[in-house]
């Protein structure tokens, strides 16, 4: 609550610093089936752009997320381990991410692992908090994070290397023509890591390698259409609990993951519509080795097809747009695994889901209305779903715009829920039901010339969650949570121009998550901080000095050594982050990274030991 208060007075201090003269912003995508104003938008919605990026100028995508108000990270160990997202307290699966408009998250966990995400050429990054599956479906109860591919002109590289025997390196391509754009990049990451068990053992360290190629073109007519195609391996060393002590091992245990990304869409006008047809195709290949010995693998594959349709017109100075979708999705799971000790764990399933949305937006001078509904048929698989949003602005002319929404999501029982992992240890259950959950909010967003301010509290139920249930001999399986949990939270952010060459970028959030024994939900912090600057030099171009903290409080875990499991709690922490960049010549110039400055022992997840200070030097090419 302490660094709510002090995030609180910063925020303050801007409202009464600055004019009241309203700054550009770029429309949302993230929000609704159409880009959106930024006014009439009613939902949370957070936005990092490329300054925001360098802030942190960090390998993994989940490190410059902290910013996020609302948005937890849990990493499991070093850098390039398991690392997961939550979105208002929600689950990891409960968060849907998009790259360009295709969904990347593994089909067979249902939630996206950012250690798998380095090296993102990315322009932009919008998040959008809350229930969104009215527009989306399935997995968006946390929220929704939308990632674009970068589209910075011409030749691009850069390499840096330092502790832990770290380096990375980059070099991209692209041109931007009247009638369209192609671009290609290559990226690379290595570490030797830390010893993740904490006993002093070897290493584990990680290594990731990725290619992508995107392309667009306008065809006349108000027509354009747009692909990409990204491929991504990566090797992940860690260790494991072989005595069921609680307490990992110095093993030598090994994860290869390759993913397939491709996707395009095309859309323009006829007949008085806009017209959206998309195809999306996901690939996540999972092999475990122990000892280089091979023992299992999973492939999770999604095909994804849909077409849109969108029609606006005007009743004097209203303005009304009616939009519809209908989707289509295909998922496919096939696990091979050596060890039939305990049953045969070779299997594959598939899920298919129709599902058709529809949403309307009503802009009127200063009100917004917007409605939007959806339902999903899940072929029998499960129930059907049938999910709804609301939401409503009004902006005024010196207090800024207040907005409120309310909404439901739905989230699927994955693969491995349904249909286990291992009949010796996680055993399926087939009568799961879909969790639901409802959530309302009320937010305040206030721009300046020099800056931007917002605010939101929100609450959330979530029925039917569901969960690990340990047996007393040793197997697992899921479960529907009888009662209810409940989320609820404070969310403040805002940015402030100091002056051309200085700017400060501030969020705050406290967050009760509870479950519904009314215990707090494990790996969900109290409380969260960031603040991060930028100076660049007025005399000489393209120097530029950022920093940034991180703070995240105290949260609960399990201790699975003993049984039943015992809850304990995780120390608070504080990321300290800073970069330079100083040009050396016209196009080289001369880099510097520091990160955990503090030597902080960051533990998200009880029992993985994160990494130390770190520093990196290197070079960039623009």
């Amino acid at each position: 609550m302490k660094n709510l208060l002090s995030t609180s007075a910063v925020l303050a201090l801007i409202w009464t610093s600055v004019s009241a003269e309203e700054a550009d912003t770029d429309v949302i995508t993230v929000s609704g089936l159409r880009a959106q104003s930024p006014a009439d938008v009613t939902a949370s919605v957070s936005v990092l752009d490329e300054e925001q990026l360098r802030l942190r100028d960090a390998p993994f995508l989940a490190d410059s997320l902290r910013a996020v108000p609302g948005l937890g990270v849990s990493r499991s160990g070093a850098s390039g381990g398991l690392t997961q997202i939550r979105l208002r307290g929600a689950e990891a699966n409960h968060t849907l991410v998009l790259l360009d408009g295709i969904e990347v998250s593994d089909p067979v966990t249902g939630e996206t692992d950012f250690g798998l995400w380095s090296g993102l050429d990315l322009s932009r990054i919008e998040i959008a908090r809350g229930e969104q599956s009215a527009l989306y479906g399935s997995d968006a109860i946390g929220g929704v994070i939308a990632l674009f591919s970068g589209s910075e002109d011409g030749l691009n590289a850069a390499f840096e290397a330092g502790s832990r025997q770290t380096a990375r390196g980059m070099v991209s391509a692209s041109h931007n023509a009247e009638h369209g754009y192609i671009g290609a990049s290559l990226t690379g990451f290595t570490t030797e890591g830390v010893d993740t068990s904490g006993s002093t053992g070897e290493e584990d360290g990680s290594d990731s390698f990725a290619g992508l190629i995107r392309a667009g073109i306008e065809f006349g007519e108000g027509w354009s259409g747009n692909v990409l195609l990204r491929a991504a391996s990566s090797t992940v060393e860690n260790d494991s609990d072989t005595d069921f002590d609680g307490l990992l091992e110095d093993t030598l245990d090994e994860t290869e993951t390759d993913q397939l990304t491709f996707g395009g869409r095309v859309g323009g006008n006829l007949i008085g519509l806009n017209h959206q047809f998309r195809v999306g195709y996901t690939q996540v290949v999972r092999e475990n080795t122990d000892n280089g010995v091979y023992t299992d693998e999973t492939t999770g594959e999604r095909t994804k097809l849909s077409y849109s349709p969108s029609k606006e017109w005007r009743s004097g100075d209203v303005t009304h747009r009616l939009t519809g979708l209908i989707e289509h999705e295909a998922e496919d799971y096939e696990r091979k695994d050596t060890d039939i000790a305990f049953g045969d764990p070779n299997q594959r399933q598939e899920f298919t889901s129709l599902g058709v949305a529809g949403e309307y937006l009503l802009s009127a001078g200063r009100l917004t209305l917007n409605a939007s509904a959806r339902h999903d048929d899940n072929d029998g698989q499960f129930e059907d779903s049938t999910t709804w949003r609301l939401g409503a602005a009004w902006r005024t002319d010196q207090l800024g715009r207040f907005r409120v929404s309310a909404g439901e999501g739905v989230k699927n029982p994955t693969f491995t829920e349904l249909f286990g992992f291992y009949p010796g240890s996680f055993v399926g259950n087939p009568d799961l039901k879909p969790e639901q959950s409802f959530s309302y909010e009320f937010g305040w967003d206030r721009d300046f010339a020099r800056g931007s301010v917002s605010a939101a509290y929100y609450a959330a139920e979530l029925k039917d969650e569901i969960y690990t249930a340990y047996n007393p001999d040793f197997t697992s399986t899921a479960l529907n949570r009888a009662g209810e949990s409940k989320r609820s939270g404070v969310e403040l952010s805002g940015q402030y121009a100091v002056s051309d060459a200085i700017a400060i970028y501030l969020s705050g959030t406290t967050t009760q998550s509870e479950s519904d024994t009314g215990e707090d939900e494990i790996r969900v912090p109290d409380w969260t901080a960031s603040i991060g600057a930028s100076w660049e030099s007025p005399s000489k171009p393209g120097f530029v000095v950022t920093g940034a903290l991180d703070a995240v409080g105290e949260q609960d875990d399990f201790d699975f050594g003993s049984f039943p499991s015992r809850r304990v709690t995780l120390d608070s922490y504080v990321l300290a982050s800073a970069t330079l960049r100083y040009p050396l010549t016209d196009h080289l110039s001369f880099t510097l990274r520091g990160d955990n400055l503090f030597d902080e022992e960051v533990t998200d997840v009880f029992g993985y030991r994160g990494p130390g200070a770190g520093l990196y030097a290197g070079f960039r090419i623009d």
